[in-house]
C-alpha cells in the first residue's frame, strides 16, 4: 500500500498527540477491518471532523475538515478494541472502542480543507451528503480522487 488515505475516520476534535481513533459500538466491524486492512503499513486514515460537531465539543474552525491523518498501529499483543475509549464530554462512553494510531499530518488548522468542497469539485453539488451519510457506520473507505485531493493540502 502506498501513502495514501484509504479511510476517514469521524472525530470531535485532533491534535498530534492523538494516540488512538476511537468509534461507536456500531462501527465495530469498520473498525476492525479498517484497521487489520491499515496496521503496519503505509496506508493513512484521515481525521474528519463533522460540520455537525455540537458546540460541547468546541470544534472552533475543524468543523467540516480533514484536520490530519493517522498510521494504524498494529494492535498490542493482549489488547483488544475495547481498550482504547473516549469518553464523552459528559464522561459517558460514546466510543467504547478504538484502535492505537499515530499522527502523520497534523497541519495548522488554516490548512486543513473542507471535506465538502473536495467532494462536491470532484463529484457534483448533491454528492456530499450521501457521501458523508457513510459515518453513520463508523469510519468510511474513500475514493483514490478524494484521498489525493485531501492530500494536496498537507504535503
Amino acid at each position: 500500500m502506498s501513502n495514501r488515505i484509504y479511510y476517514l475516520s469521524p472525530a470531535y476534535g485532533f491534535d498530534e498527540t492523538l494516540a488512538h481513533v476511537g468509534a461507536p459500538e456500531n462501527a465495530e466491524a469498520r473498525l476492525r477491518e479498517m484497521g487489520e486492512c491499515l496496521a503496519g503499513t503505509d496506508g493513512l486514515v484521515g481525521i474528519y471532523i463533522p460540520e455537525s460537531t455540537e458546540d460541547a465539543y468546541q470544534p472552533g474552525n475543524m468543523r467540516g475538515r480533514v484536520v490530519g491523518t493517522v498510521k494504524m498501529l498494529p494492535m498490542p499483543i493482549g489488547k483488544d478494541i475495547s481498550d482504547y475509549v473516549y469518553k464523552d464530554w459528559d464522561g459517558s462512553l460514546r466510543w467504547p472502542i478504538g484502535w492505537p494510531c499515530e499522527v502523520v499530518h497534523a497541519p495548522g488548522v488554516d490548512v486543513c480543507p473542507y471535506l465538502r468542497s473536495i467532494v462536491q469539485d470532484l463529484h457534483g453539488p448533491n454528492a456530499f451528503a450521501p457521501f458523508t451519510s457513510q459515518f453513520q457506520h463508523g469510519p468510511i473507505k474513500i475514493m483514490p480522487d478524494v484521498s489525493k485531493a485531501i492530500l494536496a493540502y498537507f504535503e
